[in-house]
């Protein structure tokens, strides 16, 4: 899920450029950062603070480690508030991008795992949060400044471009219902889930990236949505009652409606979502602890909780192939939901990114 607003706690959206500008020379380190080298056994990314500089650090779920692997170097312009953007497109590459001040372009890069470095790229305008197809990348404007006042102009309408993923070249520019404030895709298909509005008033639409079209399919009917996961294009809506009572014990119920699956917490706060076909695996914050729940998406019956002590919010929820991986502001955890084990483990700085 992607929350269509730039702040340094939650990004994970990018999207390619075709032209290759240098190496990126001053990436692999930094006087006051200790790079480790385990490229190899990371099985996904963020970006994090470590003594001042932006750094990629890689996470290694069997090892249950967290290492600095480049330091993103810093040029004239660059913005000091908003977050980078670091995301994995379909065919397996990481991207990063680095925002800058004002208008100007976004600085990107991409992961080069084999030569253990940062490669820079070149491009023309600047980012807004990017969600990546299978084969296409929506560029979805930002929901608040000067992106909202221009949804607002055009009749409660934004604009969203579509891009090739591999050349970056546009393929169509898309009016949907905006201001989009939530936005998520599957790598496994062409679509994406868009939310408007806020709170218990968010509806549902699904953009079809290779035609263009969108359809409507609801609302979160009297759910506070805090969440959205797209699987396959159609929208798993995620977040409390309007009345929430919090509590040590964290109920969810699952409904299915026309077009979207509705997913109600009660209990906790709902910090991070993913669904597939089969299931929905949430990850719901109870004060200094979370519980990651997975549910059958057709009958919403719980299949699996594990609570992961010491893990007050989880800013990121990714599956690998050595669990579910769950990063808070300075904390990771491997969560095994078909063992019920969780390990916790440092962060080599402070998150900014994922």
């Amino acid at each position: 899920m992607i929350p269509v607003m730039r702040h340094k706690t939650s990004y994970a959206a990018l999207a390619v450029s075709a032209a290759l500008l240098a190496s990126c020379s001053g990436c692999s380190g930094s006087d006051d950062v200790e790079l480790g080298t385990d490229w190899k056994g990371s099985q996904t990314f963020v970006t994090a603070s470590v003594s001042g500089h932006t750094v990629v650090v890689g996470i290694n779920p069997e090892a249950h480690h967290a290492q600095s692997l480049a330091v993103v170097p810093r040029k004239d312009g660059d913005d000091d508030v908003l977050a980078p953007q670091l995301v994995q497109l379909a065919d397996g590459t990481w991207w990063l991008s680095t925002p800058r001040k004002g208008e100007r372009p976004d600085r990107l890069f991409t992961l080069n795992t084999a030569r253990h470095a940062l490669d820079e790229k070149d491009d023309t305008e600047r980012l807004r949060a990017l969600v990546p197809g299978k084969s296409l990348v929506a560029a979805v404007p930002d929901s608040s400044g000067s992106d909202q006042r221009a949804a607002t102009a055009a009749g409660g309408t934004t604009g969203v471009l579509v891009r090739d993923a591999k050349t970056w070249k546009k393929v169509r520019d898309v009016r949907v219902p905006g201001p989009v404030t939530l936005a998520a895709s599957d790598p496994s298909s062409d679509t994406v889930c868009l939310a408007t509005g806020q709170g218990s008033g968010v509806k549902a639409s699904v953009l079809d990236l290779a035609t263009g079209r969108t359809r409507q399919v609801g609302d979160a009917d009297g759910v506070q949505v805090q969440q959205l996961a797209c699987p396959a294009g159609t929208p798993v809506l995620v977040g409390t009652p309007t009345r929430n009572n919090l509590g040590t014990t964290v109920k969810l119920t699952l409904r299915n409606t026309a077009g979207a699956t509705v997913v109600s917490a009660v209990g906790g706060r709902v910090d991070a979502v993913q669904a597939s076909k089969d299931t929905v695996v949430v990850a719901v914050n109870i004060g200094q602890d979370s519980d990651l729940i997975e549910l059958d998406r057709r009958s919403g019956r719980e299949l699996r909780r594990v609570t992961v002590k010491g893990m007050d919010s989880s800013s990121l929820l990714r599956h690998t192939r050595d669990g579910w991986v769950m990063v808070s502001d300075d904390t990771a955890a491997v969560v095994d939901l078909d063992k019920g084990t969780s390990r916790t483990f440092d962060l080599p700085g402070t998150l900014t990114s994922f």
